[in-house]
C-alpha cells in the first residue's frame, strides 16, 4: 500500500476526533499538503506540531517508533494507524528522512526545518539558534577582579542568628552533628569527628564562645555555594544561580547587586557617575510581585552602607513589560535594534521561561549587559515548548564545577579550596561554553535535616523509592498521606474549608486597602493543587465542590451568580494593555472607595501595587480554590494539599511533584495511593531539544 496525502489526512481527522491529536496538527497538514506533495512531509508535519504541543522543541527522527506516534499505545497504534501501513515499511524512517531532504517545504523561510535527523519548526530551531549563538558570545569572561575584601564582607558570618539557631537546636534534643556543616559552611567531606563536634557544641553558652569555637576552622575547610555564587556572578555577562527553595537565591542576589554596587562606585566619581541600570524581572505578574517582596524583605537585613542600599531596587516586572508589548503584535519594542538600556539584569523564575520568549528576551540585550538567571533547574519546565533553563543548566548534573583556570580564581577570592571546586580531569568529556557561569545552591535553609517537606522533595527529585517509602515512616509532623479513594474528595473539600475560612472571614470586612491586602495574603497561606483539569480528583471538579461546601457554611453566597463576595479567580489570557497575565490571582471583594458600588476584583500586581477590576473589564479567568500544579509555579502557600489521580496518568512526572511539594513552606498533604506517586517519582519529563548539543563543547 503506498502513502498518499489523502490517507494521512484522512487518518489525521480520525485521530482529532477521537481526541489523540490536536486539530491545530491537523489543520497545519493540511496547511503543508498544499505545498508539499510528498505524503511523508505532511505526516512529519503532523508529528512535530503534535511534539510541539507537548513541550519539545524537535523531533529526533532515529528514535521515532512507527507504532508509537503521537504518543499512542502500541495496541492505539496498531489500530489508528494501521492505514497508512507503516508498521509494514523498514525503512520507514530513511523514507521520511529522504522527502523531507527533498521537501519544498524546507528551507530558509519555509515552516519546517531538518538538521541531521533533527526536524524542528522553523521558527524554533531560530529560536534555538539564537539562544544558543547569544551564549557562544557571552561565554568568554571577562578580566577578573580583585572582591576578596568585598566578598568577605558581605558574607561575615552572623554568629548572633547562628547561636539562636544552636539554641533552637538544642531546646529540641536533637543531635548536633550537622550544625557546622549547616550554619558554619564546614565541608562534609573531611576527615573530622562532626559527632564530637556536636558533643562541643552543645556545651556552648554564648555568642562568644560560638566564635572562639569556630575559629578553629580554616578558610580552605569550609565551602559556602552562596558565595561562590556571586563570585562567579560578577565575573561573567552571563551566569546562571540555580537551587531548591530554600537556599537563599534572593539572598545570594541581593549580596551580587551590593557588591556590583560598590564596584562600580569603586571605580570612578561617585557624584558624576549615574547609578547602575538594574532591572529585576520575571514570567509572570504574581512571581514578579513575590521577587519585590522577597528583595525588599533582604534588602532590610543586607549589612551595607546605606548608599549602596539606595542604589538597589526593589520593584520587580515583568518580562513582558520590560521588553515593552506592542498591541496585536508577536513582537516587542526592544529587540536586537533596540536593545534595553540596563546594566545589570536579573531574571527570577527562569524555568518557566519558554525557548520563545526566552530568544526574545536575549535579542534585546545590550553587549555590556550583565544577565543573571534565577531559578530551580528540577522544576517543571515552560508551558510553552522547550526546556531552556534545564538544557542550559544540564552541566550542573554532578554539581557545579569550573576549569582550572576560574578554580584558581576562585579559590583566591573566596578562600576556598580550589581542589573541590574544579572539574575533574576526563579526557573526551562533554562540556557546556557556560559552565564556568553555573552556580548551584546545595544547602536549604528552610528545609532542615528535621523538615518532612525536604525529605520528601529529595526523594521525589532524586527518583529514589525507597527514600520515598521511608519518609513516611520517620514520624515528621509537616507531611501527610491519604488514600485517594471514594472518600477522599470530602477529605479535601473539608480542608479547603477550613483552609480558605479565614480569608474568606476577612473578604466580608473590607473598607481599606490595608483590609484589601490583608485578605490576600490570607488568601494565599492555603491551597489546594492537582495535576490534572479533569476527573474526580481535577481541579474542574474540586472548584465545584469546594463551592458548594463554602457556601453551605455561610462563608460564600452564590444566590445571586457566580460574581459572589470573596471569590478566587486566575486570569487565563495576557491581557498586556491592564497589566493582567496568565496565572495572575484576584478576589472579588466590596469596592473600598465606593462601598455602595460594584464590587472589584482586587490584585497585587508586579510592581506590589494595589489594583481593582470591574469583572466585566477582566479577560477570561477560572475560579481557583483549587489550580494545577503548573499554574502554581512562582508561588509560595503556608499549607499545600496535592490531589492525585486515581489512576495512572502520562501527565505525571517527578519534576510535577517536586514543585507541587515545594510550593509549602509549612505543611504538605498528598492524597494519592503509593503506586501512582511512587511511578510518577520514577517518571522522568524530556523535552526534546538541540540546545544543550549547541552548547557542548569538548575539553
Amino acid at each position: 500500500m503506498s502513502l498518499t496525502n489523502k490517507g494521512v489526512l484522512d487518518c489525521l481527522a480520525h485521530l482529532v476526533s477521537l481526541g489523540k491529536i490536536r486539530a491545530l496538527d491537523h489543520q497545519f497538514a493540511r496547511f503543508i499538503a498544499q505545498y508539499d506533495e510528498s505524503p511523508w512531509v505532511v505526516l512529519a508535519s503532523a508529528i512535530i506540531s503534535h511534539q510541539s504541543g507537548l513541550g519539545h522543541v524537535c523531533v529526533d527522527l532515529k528514535r521515532l517508533n512507527p507504532l508509537r506516534l503521537f504518543d499512542l499505545s502500541d495496541f492505539e497504534g496498531q489500530q489508528l494507524l494501521q492505514p497508512l501501513a507503516l508498521n509494514g515499511l523498514n525503512n520507514w524512517q530513511q523514507e521520511l528522512h529522504s522527502a523531507l531532504v527533498n521537501s519544498k517545504s524546507q528551507g530558509e523561510n519555509a515552516p519546517l526545518k531538518l538538521v541531521n535527523h533533527s526536524l524542528y519548526l522553523q521558527r524554533y530551531w531560530n529560536f534555538e539558534q539564537q539562544i544558543a549563538d547569544f551564549l557562544h558570545t557571552r561565554s568568554a569572561q571577562a578580566k577578573p577582579q580583585e572582591i576578596k575584601p568585598l566578598l568577605t564582607g558581605l558574607f561575615s558570618p552572623d554568629y548572633d542568628f547562628i547561636y539562636t539557631q544552636l539554641v533552637a537546636l538544642k531546646a529540641t534534643h536533637q543531635p548536633l552533628d550537622t550544625f557546622c556543616c549547616d550554619f558554619l559552611n564546614l565541608r562534609g567531606d573531611l576527615s573530622i569527628d562532626y559527632q564530637a563536634l556536636g558533643v562541643a557544641l552543645s556545651d556552648i553558652d554564648s555568642v562568644e564562645r560560638l566564635q572562639q569555637f569556630s575559629a578553629q576552622f580554616s578558610e580552605q575547610q569550609c565551602l559556602d555555594w552562596q558565595k561562590v555564587a556571586v563570585a562567579i556572578a560578577s565575573l561573567n555577562r552571563f551566569s546562571v544561580i540555580s537551587g531548591g527553595p530554600g537556599t537563599g537565591k534572593t539572598t545570594t542576589v541581593i549580596k551580587l547587586l551590593a557588591l556590583l554596587v560598590e564596584l562600580d562606585l569603586n571605580s570612578g566619581d561617585q557624584v558624576a557617575t549615574p547609578p547602575l541600570n538594574i532591572e529585576l524581572v520575571a514570567p509572570t505578574g504574581k512571581a514578579a510581585a513575590r521577587l519585590s517582596e522577597s528583595i525588599s524583605g533582604a534588602l532590610d537585613k543586607l549589612a551595607v552602607k546605606q548608599q549602596i542600599k539606595e542604589r538597589i531596587p526593589s520593584q520587580a516586572s515583568t518580562i513582558h513589560r520590560l521588553l515593552g508589548v506592542i498591541p496585536n503584535r508577536n513582537t516587542f519594542r526592544n529587540n536586537k535594534d533596540n536593545p534595553l538600556h540596563v546594566d545589570v539584569l536579573i531574571v527570577d523564575e527562569a524555568s518557566m521561561i519558554d525557548i520563545s520568549l526566552m530568544a526574545k528576551l536575549f535579542a534585546a540585550i545590550a553587549p555590556h549587559t550583565k544577565v543573571v538567571l534565577l531559578g530551580d533547574r528540577d522544576q517543571l519546565s515552560s508551558v510553552e515548548a522547550g526546556a531552556v533553563f534545564a538544557d542550559i543548566c544540564a552541566d550542573l548534573a554532578g554539581g557545579a564545577r569550573y576549569n582550572q583556570q576560574t578554580a584558581d580564581w576562585l579559590g583566591e577570592q573566596t578562600g576556598f579550596e580550589p581542589a573541590v571546586l574544579s572539574l575533574p580531569r576526563q579526557e573526551h568529556r562533554q562540556s557546556s561554553v557556560v559552565t564556568n557561569s553555573l552556580a548551584l545552591l546545595h544547602k536549604s535553609y528552610r528545609f532542615n535535616q528535621f523538615s518532612g517537606i525536604g525529605a520528601l522533595a529529595r526523594a521525589v527529585n532524586q527518583a529514589d523509592v525507597a527514600a520515598l517509602k521511608a519518609v513516611w515512616q520517620r514520624g515528621y509532623q509537616d507531611i501527610g498521606l491519604h488514600q485517594q479513594g471514594d472518600n477522599a474528595q470530602r477529605q479535601i473539600v473539608q480542608m479547603s474549608i477550613n483552609g480558605y475560612r479565614d480569608y474568606l472571614q476577612q473578604a466580608q470586612q473590607i473598607s481599606t486597602a490595608s483590609d484589601v491586602r490583608q485578605t490576600l495574603a490570607l488568601f494565599a497561606k492555603f491551597q489546594l493543587l492537582s495535576p490534572l483539569r479533569a476527573g474526580k480528583s481535577g481541579i474542574d471538579e474540586l472548584n465545584q465542590a469546594i463551592e458548594v461546601g463554602l457556601n453551605r457554611y455561610g462563608l460564600i453566597d452564590t444566590s445571586e451568580g457566580s460574581w459572589y463576595i470573596g471569590r478566587p479567580i486566575m486570569i487565563a489570557n495576557n491581557d498586556h494593555a491592564q497589566q493582567l497575565y496568565n496565572g495572575d490571582i484576584g478576589i472579588l471583594l466590596p469596592d473600598i472607595n465606593q462601598p455602595d458600588g460594584p464590587a472589584r476584583v482586587y490584585f497585587i500586581m508586579a510592581d506590589g501595587q494595589l489594583k481593582s477590576f470591574l469583572p466585566s473589564r477582566l479577560p477570561a479567568q477560572d475560579t481557583v480554590y483549587a489550580m494545577t500544579i503548573h499554574k502554581s509555579q512562582g508561588s509560595e502557600f503556608d499549607h499545600v494539599v496535592i490531589s492525585m489521580p486515581t489512576h495512572w496518568s502520562p501527565l505525571l512526572s517527578k519534576e510535577l511533584i517536586y514543585t507541587g511539594i515545594t510550593r509549602a513552606k509549612l505543611s504538605v498533604d498528598i492524597f494519592s495511593s503509593a503506586s501512582v506517586l511512587q511511578k510518577a517519582t520514577l517518571t522522568k519529563t524530556h523535552r526534546v531539544s538541540g540546545l544543550s548539543n549547541a552548547l557542548a563543547v569538548k575539553v
